[in-house]
């Protein structure tokens, strides 16, 4: 999972931590070359607060936090990807304007969610999808867009899965879901209440989960068997970020075409034979 991303989402930070986040953030490629005491010095805190902001992002040492950053740095700049772009849409923007904007949050989201995507964890998810009965999808509000999509996608290549709308029948089906199920939960902040208490459900259920969450800490990511994270900016000034159903989405059909390839030619043409023609 890319160390910078984690450094820039994570919202569990003291004052003096973040302090130390901002100047990384502002300075990354310059990070590379200093000590721990310069870092601290350099952001008015001790080596104490960089060592402890290190282990909060689950990385042992500063030593540890720079050899991943020097993997992470010039592939940042080799993309033009601004960690720091903070950028909005705003009352007078006009129609090329709002196009550039969009296109560039939304490309922005999928390359930097590319970075947080764990190989071996996708790869666990594929042999789970095929050993289960069933793919129960959960979301609401937009995230439930999302598992409509992703059920719409397996239904069509004969993999039985279920999706509801409404909040109280995925209750039910979480209540009728026995471990011959998997159950895959989406929500980007990770701390909608009505998935938690879902996911709470399939935990005692013995209901093998996967979430797709925001990279920072969260809720459903710490109750899923195999978490899976995205990244998104806010689009408008209080409102969330518009491009993280973009970034589920891409998830979803990385899970999607690796499912198909464990049976390429089988899978394909049921995908063929399903297709609507007008």
């Amino acid at each position: 999972m890319s160390v910078l991303i984690k450094l820039r989402d994570c919202n569990s930070f003291s004052a003096a931590e973040a302090g130390v986040r901002d100047y990384i953030l502002r300075n990354s490629r310059s990070v590379l070359k200093q000590t721990i005491y310069d870092v601290a010095r350099l952001s008015f805190t001790s080596p104490a607060t960089v060592s402890r902001m290190c282990k909060r992002l689950g990385v042992s040492s500063f030593q540890e936090f720079k050899v991943r950053l020097a993997e992470e740095v010039d592939h940042y700049e080799h993309l033009s990807l601004d960690l720091l772009d903070s950028t909005t849409l705003n009352r007078d923007d006009d129609v090329s304007v709002v196009v550039e904007k969009i296109t560039n949050i939304e490309v922005a989201a999928i390359e930097e969610t590319r970075l947080l995507i764990d190989h071996s964890i996708i790869s666990r998810v594929i042999d789970l999808i095929r050993g289960s009965s069933v793919i129960d999808f959960y979301g609401v509000g937009a995230s439930n867009l999302v598992a409509m999509d992703a059920h719409s996608k397996f239904m069509r290549v004969g993999k039985c899965s279920i999706v509801f709308q409404q909040y109280d029948r995925q209750y039910v089906q979480a209540l009728n879901s026995d471990p011959n199920h998997m159950a895959v939960i989406f929500s980007y902040s990770g701390e909608t209440a009505e998935m938690i208490k879902i996911a709470g459900i399939l935990k005692r259920q013995g209901v093998p989960m996967v979430s797709i969450t925001k990279s920072d800490r969260n809720s459903l990511s710490a109750l899923a068997d195999y978490p899976l994270f995205v990244t998104a900016r806010e689009t408008l000034r209080r409102s969330g970020a518009m491009a993280s159903r973009s970034a589920m989405l891409y998830i979803v059909d990385i899970i999607y075409s690796m499912y198909l390839l464990t049976d390429y030619d089988a899978l394909t043409e049921r995908v063929s034979r399903t297709l609507i023609s007008n």
